[in-house]
């Protein structure tokens, strides 16, 4: 413990030292106070154990929240406004030196949901919080016999999010404890139970995996689940926020692994990616044409393989498969790593239609003895009107025909003859080993490298301006690695931390011809197609019916056309009708024999159907 405690102390001093003898480019502080270790994770993925996140809105601001430690209180949720002043530790949940372990956070609206620990004496259970001590707290004590252990938080409506957690009914079910989806609304009585399905993997993924487990599309929310008895194993399910909404959208692999039961193997779904609100782009696994991209609209019918890349099957005769990486949504297409017979893993996009899925460009020219040899494109974001990444041109140094650059960025406008290697950062074969671009304020800031250190990458914070920009180097913090990670746009400033020096960074550039119009972040949480300004399968949008008051305690008004509606029904969590009415003469519906608890609440018009709005008495 000694030995402990000198090592700590010797930690804390080098950190000191460092952040005295940082050399900070102007418009560039450190936020976070001297002694105070950012614990931010240094994965790429945007929903993680330790996370950071921006919530907020227009009127009221926006705020960083994030976990960070020092002696006096532990590990605990920390906040900043994007001053030294404004940034603090939200709350000692755990009183004292003990950490909390705030894991899991997300935004909800202008608040963020988490999982944490107040004491020895409750679990792991449901917290929120607004930024300031007095808002935050615990929602609800789901399993008061053990911890609930939330995770997956995705807000799947303007007031609503949905997770995965463990009460008692499903840790005490069958052979093993199991995560169940429910529903809040930010509120003890506004958080219920919604489905007792299986759900896998909420927030969990590998190291270097952005793909989310959990994925809102529109008002529904796409994930991984398997009934309650284990009869699928992983495969793809939606929920629209009701009972009777959430739903398993087919046995994708259709394997048998149990003879006795019939059950099936999963699906492997991977890099759930939302197309404009109207579609979700997946991978999946099927026993028939392996790992392929796949597409849904939310309905069973509307779930299907989109084309098998990769056909045939492999030495043991298993389908061969292609798999799908690093989608993104550019130009009305999904864009991603997938694979050609003849060119291997390149640059590919699909329309969602079978003739329309195909590589884009061969980026890796270097002759095989099939063709041409795996570019292994990573997708990063749209920057400057065209679609950015990093790939590979080849490692031999003394190739002439094509030349080889090694591992460096990219962009494509979506044609061949529109994609060319950005530029050679690390000159020669040396891999630029880049990741986790992000516009901010109309600059592409992106970590990387320019020089190959011995036995690792240095993850230095590096930007551009224009799309045909040579990188600039932002900052070097310190002699070696700085691994600079976990980009976040706070109005405008971009946001981040180090594994080097391990405090809070905020960076206020505007480049030279920055344009408030077209540069100007929009931060808001997006719930539109392409088409329209709300979602269609909607009728008379949701967010023009307000049902109120929200919860209530026997009656209930709505905004709407008495003379517009044909009738209300309002159905329990378990999609029993508990209430109808096709005679309505006013706009307030009187509920008093009602139980306690969340309802959903139909409302359906001549002109269209409202439905779906979720209210608790």
């Amino acid at each position: 413990m000694k030995k402990l405690i000198i090592l700590a102390s010797l930690l804390m001093m080098y950190s000191v030292y460092l952040k005295a003898d940082l050399v900070l480019p102007t418009g560039m502080q450190i936020l976070t106070p001297t002694g105070v270790t950012v614990t931010v994770a240094d994965v790429r993925s945007v929903d993680m154990a330790k996370n950071m996140v921006v919530a907020g809105s227009k009127t009221t601001g926006y705020k960083v929240y994030f976990t960070a430690s020092e002696a006096d209180h532990g590990e605990e949720l920390w906040v900043s406004d994007g001053t030294v002043a404004g940034t603090k530790m939200v709350k000692d949940i755990f009183p004292g030196p003990t950490s909390s372990g705030v894991a899991w956070m997300q935004r909800f609206n202008d608040k963020v949901v988490f999982q944490a620990q107040s004491g020895t004496d409750v679990g792991v259970e449901l917290w929120i919080s607004d930024g300031t001590e007095a808002g935050t707290h615990m929602v609800k004590d789901i399993n008061p016999f053990d911890s609930s252990n939330p995770q997956g938080f995705t807000q799947i409506d303007e007031t609503h999010f949905v997770f995965a957690a463990q009460d008692f009914d499903s840790q005490t079910y069958a052979s093993a404890a199991q995560k169940w989806l429910w529903i809040s609304d930010g509120t003890e009585a506004g958080t219920q139970l919604l489905k007792d399905c299986q759900v896998f993997h909420p927030g969990s993924r590998s190291a270097n995996d952005m793909a989310q487990h959990f994925c809102r599309v529109g008002r529904k929310v796409f994930f991984k689940a398997d009934t309650k008895d284990s009869q699928y194993g992983e495969e793809l399910w939606v929920t629209d926020g009701t009972t009777a909404g959430t739903i398993m959208l087919g046995d994708i692999n259709k394997k048998v692994v149990n003879d006795a039961t019939g059950a099936t193997a999963g699906a492997q779904l991977d890099w759930f990616t939302n197309f404009y609100n109207e579609k979700l782009f997946f991978n999946a696994y099927s026993d028939v044409t392996g790992s392929e991209p796949w597409v849904s609209d939310g309905t069973v019918e509307g779930t299907h393989l989109i084309k098998d890349m990769n056909v045939g099957l492999d030495a043991s005769g298993n389908p061969l498969g292609s798999g799908t990486f690093a989608a993104r949504v550019y130009k009305g297409k999904v864009y991603f790593r997938g694979f050609d017979p003849v060119y291997g893993l390149e640059l590919c996009s699909t329309d969602f239609t079978e003739a329309g899925t195909n590589m884009v460009w061969d980026m890796n020219t270097n002759a095989t003895t099939t063709g041409t040899a795996n570019a292994s494109n990573d997708l990063f974001c749209e920057f400057d009107g065209v679609l950015f990444g990093k790939g590979s041109t080849g490692g031999d140094a003394a190739a002439t025909n094509p030349v080889n650059y090694g591992l460096e960025l990219f962009y494509s406008d979506g044609t061949a003859a529109g994609s060319k290697m950005q530029s050679d950062l690390n000159p020669g074969i040396g891999p630029n080993a880049a990741w986790e671009g992000f516009v901010v304020s109309g600059s592409m800031f992106f970590r990387a490298q320019n020089a190959t250190p011995v036995g690792s990458q240095t993850w230095e914070l590096f930007k551009i301006d224009s799309k045909d920009e040579f990188p600039q180097q932002v900052v070097d913090l310190v002699s070696g690695q700085d691994f600079v990670h976990t980009f976040r746009n706070l109005a405008g400033d971009l946001i981040f931390t180090s594994d080097a020096v391990p405090s809070l960074f905020i960076y206020h550039y505007r480049k030279p011809n920055y344009n408030p119009a077209t540069d100007t972040d929009s931060l808001d949480i997006n719930y539109n197609t392409r088409n329209s300004t709300g979602i269609t399968n909607v009728s008379q949008d949701n967010r023009n019916l307000i049902l109120y008051p929200n919860p209530t305690k026997g009656f209930f008004y709505f905004d709407s056309s008495v003379s517009d509606l044909k009738n209300v029904q309002i159905t329990d969590i378990t999609g029993k009708v508990v209430y109808k009415s096709n005679n309505l003469i006013s706009n307030k519906v009187d509920i008093p024999n009602l139980q306690a608890g969340m309802y959903s609440v139909e409302l359906n018009s001549i002109s269209g159907t409202k439905r779906n709005i979720l209210i608790v008495k």
